[in-house]
């Protein structure tokens, strides 16, 4: 399964939009200041994730959430239920 993940960082006011096979080991790099486009913002958040079964299906959601404002990005988050 392939993921695609909104992360916030509040020390920045910034969200950053991806997509990986492994969540968790994303994050971690995320938050290890190990990609240069992250590095500022520590701690992460995921704020939204949504599932694909391949990669190409992850990449096309990533692409059009990338071409969306903030506003958009924000009712996303806000219209999904927290996964428990």
């Amino acid at each position: 399964m392939h993921t695609v993940y909104i992360i916030y960082s509040p020390t920045i006011d910034q969200y950053f939009i991806g997509q990986t096979k492994d969540l968790r080991i994303t994050l971690w790099q995320h938050n290890a200041k190990t990609n240069p486009a992250t590095a500022d913002g520590k701690p992460w958040e995921v704020k939204f994730t949504q599932q694909f079964p391949t990669r190409n299906e992850a990449l096309s959601l990533e692409m059009k959430l990338k071409k969306k404002d903030r506003a958009h990005w924000e009712e996303l988050i806000n219209s999904t239920q927290p996964t428990v």
